[in-house]
């Protein structure tokens, strides 16, 4: 995806410039308020840009194409003291860290651990933690000297390189926890929506064109929209799961406008689709969920009647099993996986919106009543994050998000002040991203979105009080 000479991010100039500072992945991770798994992704990103394979490698390239600014030298360095570094002073330097472990070679897990919102924060506002008071001065020393040098030869030195900035930057929605990310490069509704790694992928739904196979991939970290290989069934009203880093897309509507009971995987380590295991029955507007390394399918649409069936997916056995049914049917419902239990809520019986919620135990295999949602909503998007179910869109006229806590079993409103000009938002696709909500495209009317807008969620532990003594 990245070659050699691309220019570096803004967030990436802000990992070099720690490379050069000698500073582990770990401290950079405490640096930057980001995971270590988020380090990894940069340095890999920040090495294929500068066609370098290593700690030391990098901070002599940046170094003598002045991509890092070194702190303290501004107020003594002569007034070109900018100028990059020679041949010979720059191993110098480098040699301050390299006897930092390069990491850039272990795996990044699937899910990496949460980062925090100000992901976006510029290197040169950020509280500089040298860690060696001692390299620092090593370079601040060759720099200056290195400055006087070329101060004297005049028309001799070497301009400094220039990076481009990125082309999107992330902006707030009003007042409100949303930001404005970089938008579709077309509109779609009812696609499937999955999170692996730090990337969104995008997967059939409708467009202008009617159903589609287009596989599409946000890069959350550079913001850009790339394509995929395309999905061999174009389905809409589907859903997806991620299971052992592959993203499952069982059923959905076909572009004849008929339910299929295809199963396809995707795998984005090799950009590629397989078949497996056919669903039992052809089935659209079905939920599919993922929890200890199974897959749960629930109602749907067969193309006769609306269905209360669950089914289980087994990989080792490429197989589906039936489950004891849900309490009702419902078809577009919407649901996560929170503490062992399957949360599924909302959906269409055939004659109504449905506002109700039941949790199927995976260990005893049995179904509980949950609490009401505070309205109806079909066609809605959801996601478990920090162990609540976030539930927005629907059906028109809704205007508003909702938030289930199963701790104290209440729902509770949540703003989206991009539904709230009255004509609702319908069948938006919902995931995240380490600590983000990601919402992406779905409907207005008869409009078709290809927004995608982050919500910034708050994540809040309680301490008891003491009493008094």
């Amino acid at each position: 995806m990245f070659e050699s000479g691309d220019p570096l991010s803004e967030r990436e100039l802000d990992v070099l410039a720690c490379i050069v500072q000698g500073a582990s992945n770990k401290e950079i991770a405490s640096e930057l308020s980001i995971s270590q798994n988020t380090v990894k992704v940069h340095l890999r990103r920040i090495y294929a840009k500068l066609g370098v394979n290593s700690r030391t490698e990098a901070t002599t390239l940046a170094l003598q194409k002045g991509l890092v600014a070194v702190p303290g030298l501004e107020s003594t360095a002569p007034e070109n003291a900018d100028l990059p570094l020679t041949a010979e002073a720059v191993p110098q330097i480098a040699e301050t860290v390299a006897d930092v472990p390069d990491e850039t070679e272990t795996a990044v897990p699937p899910e990496p651990t949460p980062s925090p919102d100000n992901a976006m924060l510029p290197a040169k506002h950020l509280p500089w933690r040298s860690i060696s008071l001692g390299a620092a001065a090593v370079i601040a020393a060759l720099l200056l000297l290195l400055a006087w040098q070329q101060w004297g030869r005049g028309s001799e030195a070497t301009p400094t390189s220039t990076v481009e900035a990125v082309a999107f930057i992330e902006r707030p929605l009003g007042d409100s926890r949303w930001l404005i990310s970089r938008p579709m490069p077309t509109g779609r509704a009812n696609m499937a929506l999955a999170a692996v790694g730090l990337d969104l992928y995008v997967i059939g739904g409708e467009s202008e064109t009617g159903v589609v196979n287009t596989v599409s991939t946000y890069d959350t970290i550079e913001f850009q929209w790339t394509e995929g290989a395309p999905k061999p069934t174009a389905v809409s009203e589907t859903s997806a799961a991620v299971l052992f880093g592959e993203i499952y897309v069982p059923g959905g509507r076909d572009a004849a406008g008929n339910p299929t009971d295809v199963v396809e995987v995707y795998s984005p380590a090799n950009n590629l689709w397989r078949a497996i295991a056919p669903l039992p029955e052809a089935i659209n507007g079905g939920l599919v969920l993922s929890h200890s390394g199974s897959l749960y399918f629930f109602g749907g649409w067969n193309g006769e009647r609306y269905l209360d069936t669950v089914y289980e997916y087994n990989p080792a056995l490429d197989s589906w099993q039936p489950l004891p049914p849900m309490s009702q049917v419902r078809a577009f419902a919407v649901g996560g996986a929170i503490a062992g239990q399957l949360y599924v809520v909302g959906g269409y019986d055939g004659t109504a919106a449905l506002s109700s919620c039941e949790v199927f135990d995976v260990t005893d295999k049995s179904w509980l009543p949950c609490p009401d949602m505070i309205q109806p909503r079909t066609h809605a998007g959801a996601v478990v994050l920090f162990n609540k179910l976030y539930v927005f869109g629907g059906e028109s006229g809704i205007t508003y998000g909702e938030e289930y806590n199963p701790v104290t079993e209440n729902w509770q409103v949540v703003d989206t002040p991009m539904a709230e000009n009255g004509s609702g938002w319908e069948a938006p696709g919902v995931t995240n991203v380490e600590t983000r909500i990601y919402a992406v495209g779905g409907r207005q009317g008869e409009t078709l979105l290809s927004d995608t807008y982050i919500l910034r969620a708050v994540y809040q532990t309680y301490l008891p009080a003491l009493p008094n003594q």
